[in-house]
């Protein structure tokens, strides 16, 4: 694949980023969270002052600095849609403040257009910072920003057009899933991910899936969706065209987005802003969010959209599998910029059709 075909539809910021307290009131769950950082000791540092050894000879890397030339980002227009409606961000902060990330990548995966993507590729990692702060765990951050980005997201125009236009950035169908990863003091990694755009940790030649799928082919997201269904007769998920589907039209459990899946208390269009957020089909923005401390084992991290992604659940075909992956990254000598652009070729060849996006750190 020539490099004419990777577009760059990317927002890039490097910047002294400043301090700015958050008050916000939102309460939300943290799943599949794992902290390792209560279990690990510290013991005497080895020659590499930027490690220390922790825990059972592990070592963790500490006062990590990365820059532009650590990341590979590329993206593609698929052969599905006139427009490559992905969207990918990344932020460099060199000298950030305690409890501010000093890197943030994402990947957004747009659908019904590119409007929600595109917003987000500018506003979440200003968001991100901003409620991110020593007093607060960093995936409590993370959580709220999606949750305050999605309500702008889903919100009715405003003034003489709010009783005549759709809710939503880009109208009531359009949304995007995300996969992000921000460090944190260094060596702190902590991720989130809406939808099924995944996160992946190179560590010890191994891909370790940081993510987590929401699709509604997921029992227990149909479940989730549906404890909250007025209509115990039907269920507001689904199958549809060979996949799950909320509403019957909708192949993902979570997005940012989409507020014609999400009650706005009245009519389309006239409704009380953001009001009953995450009610309606059960559609919502609330992340996954893992924390892992990076150690000298992992060398890789990746965000991408699901398209670069082989699919078993729904049918398989296409992409590549989280091993392939591994197996890709472990191998390669290339500069990150090339291994990103080299990802999305396999993908390619391998039958996926979609979008594809791609973002490589190396750690």
């Amino acid at each position: 694949m020539s490099a004419s075909l990777f577009n760059a539809a990317t927002t890039r910021t490097t910047s002294s980023i400043t301090s700015s307290s958050s008050s916000s009131s939102f309460s939300r769950r943290l799943l599949s969270t794992t902290t390792t950082s209560s279990s690990l000791k510290s013991t005497t540092n080895n020659n590499n002052n930027n490690n220390r050894k922790v825990g059972r000879g592990a070592v963790v890397v500490v006062n990590a600095v990365y820059s532009e030339k650590n990341l590979g980002s590329a993206t593609v227009r698929g052969t599905v849609r006139k427009n490559n409606e992905d969207r990918l961000a990344s932020t460099f902060n060199p000298t950030p403040q305690p409890g501010k990330p000093s890197v943030i990548i994402s990947a957004l995966d747009g659908h019904g257009g590119d409007a929600v993507s595109d917003w987000l590729s500018k506003n979440l990692h200003q968001t991100i910072t901003k409620n991110m702060n020593p007093d607060k765990f960093p995936l409590e951050a993370l959580s709220e920003s999606c949750i305050e980005c999605d309500k702008v997201c889903i919100a009715p125009p405003e003034g003489f057009w709010a009783s005549f236009g759709e809710r939503g950035i880009g109208g009531a169908k359009c949304g995007s899933t995300l996969a992000l990863a921000a460090i944190v003091d260094g060596n702190k990694l902590c991720t989130a991910n809406v939808g099924d755009a995944r996160v992946l940790l190179i560590r010890d030649g191994k891909a370790v899936q940081l993510s987590v799928d929401h699709i509604p082919d997921d029992e227990n997201e149909r479940k989730r969706i549906d404890r909250g269904n007025p209509n115990l007769r039907k269920s507001m998920v689904e199958f549809t065209n060979g996949t799950w589907r909320v509403g019957g039209v909708l192949a993902l459990s979570r997005a940012f987005g989409d507020s014609f899946l999400k009650t706005s208390g009245k009519f389309e269009g006239i409704g009380e802003k953001n009001a009953d957020y995450g009610s309606g089909f059960g559609l919502n923005a609330e992340p996954d969010c893992a924390f892992e401390q990076i150690t000298e084992k992992d060398t890789w991290v990746l965000c991408a959209s699901d398209g670069l992604f082989e699919n078993e659940v729904r049918g398989g075909g296409g992409g590549l599998t989280n091993e392939k992956i591994a197996e890709m990254l472990n191998a390669t000598t290339a500069d990150p910029q090339a291994v990103a652009k080299e990802l999305i070729a396999a993908a390619v060849k391998g039958g996926s059709t979609d979008d594809i996006t791609v973002q490589v750190l190396k750690l």
